[in-house]
C-alpha cells in the first residue's frame, strides 16, 4: 500500500478522531483497496467493496467540504473493519466465489478437535485436527476444574488454532458446527481468535443452531450440504442506524 493510502487509513482509525481528513484522500484510499464510490444526489456517496459490503455516506458540504466530520469518519471506520480492513489488516480480502465454485468447508468441533469436510459438489475430503498439549489429554473445556491448571486458566492452543486459521483461509465459505454456551463454546474461542488475529477471515465463518450431540457424521453433511444449497454467496450487510439488506442492493 502506498504511504499516502496508508496515512490516510491510519487517520480514519486513529484516537480521536482527527477533523483534517479529506474526503479526496478516503475517495483514494477506497478506489485503491477495490472499491466503487458513487456520488449521489443530496452530497451522498455510495460505497461498494468488491466482496459486495455496500453503504451510503453523506458527503462532506458547505464550507469545510473538503473534510470529513466526525460521524462520517466513524461510518467508514465500521465499513472497513466489517470488511477485515484495518490499519494492521490494510489489504481487502478477495472477493468470495459464487454458488458451486465456492470452496466450502465444514468443521464440526469438540473438546477432543475438529473434523473437516471439503465439499466439492459430490465430492468429499475428510480430514481431523487434534489440539496438542493440555487439550490433547481429552479433557473436557466445559468443566472448571479441567480448564484451569493450577487456579490458573489452561493457556490456548495456539498452534491448533493456526492450524485451523490455515483451513479456513483456503476456503471461500465455512460452516461452524459444535455446541456449548459461553467459555465452553469452542465455535466462539475460535472465532474471538479470527476477530483478533486474522479478522479478514471473519466473513468467510458461518454458524447454525443445532444440536450436534447425536448426529452422526452422514447427517453432519446432510445438513451442511443443505445450507450452503447451490445459491450464490452473499453477505448481509448493514450500518449502524439502517436496516439490514443484501450485499450489492441499490441505494
Amino acid at each position: 500500500m502506498k504511504h499516502q493510502h496508508m496515512a490516510t487509513l491510519e487517520a480514519l482509525f486513529a484516537h480521536p478522531v482527527p477533523h483534517n481528513i479529506r474526503q479526496a484522500s478516503v475517495e483514494a484510499l477506497l478506489v485503491h483497496l477495490g472499491a466503487t464510490v458513487q456520488h449521489l444526489s443530496d452530497h451522498r456517496m455510495k460505497l461498494l467493496l468488491s466482496n459486495g459490503s455496500s453503504m451510503v455516506l453523506h458527503a462532506a458540504a458547505g464550507p469545510m467540504a473538503a473534510d470529513l466530520d466526525a460521524e462520517a469518519v466513524h461510518r467508514i471506520r465500521w465499513f472497513l473493519e466489517q470488511a477485515g480492513i484495518t490499519p494492521q489488516h490494510p489489504e481487502a480480502p478477495p472477493a468470495p466465489v459464487r454458488g458451486e465454485q465456492a470452496r466450502r468447508l465444514l468443521i464440526h468441533l469438540d473438546h477432543r478437535g475438529a473434523r473437516l469436510w471439503w465439499l466439492n459438489g459430490d465430492d468429499v475430503q475428510a480430514a481431523d485436527l487434534r489440539p496438542h498439549g493440555l487439550w490433547s489429554t481429552g479433557q473436557r473445556l466445559t468443566h472448571r476444574h479441567d480448564r484451569d491448571l493450577k487456579g490458573q486458566r489452561a493457556p490456548l492452543d495456539y498452534d491448533y488454532l493456526k492450524e485451523l486459521c490455515a483451513c479456513i483461509a483456503d476456503a471461500d465459505r465455512v460452516l461452524l458446527l459444535g455446541h456449548g454456551h459461553g467459555q465452553s463454546d469452542l465455535r466462539q474461542l475460535l472465532k474471538d481468535y479470527i476477530a483478533e488475529h486474522h479478522p479478514s477471515l471473519e466473513c468467510r465463518l458461518e454458524t447454525i443452531r443445532v444440536d450436534d450431540t447425536a448426529c452422526s457424521d452422514a447427517e453432519l453433511l446432510a445438513l451442511a450440504h443443505r445450507h450452503f444449497g447451490n445459491l450464490p454467496h452473499r453477505h448481509p450487510v448493514h450500518s449502524p442506524g439502517q436496516e439490514p439488506q443484501e450485499a450489492g442492493a441499490q441505494g
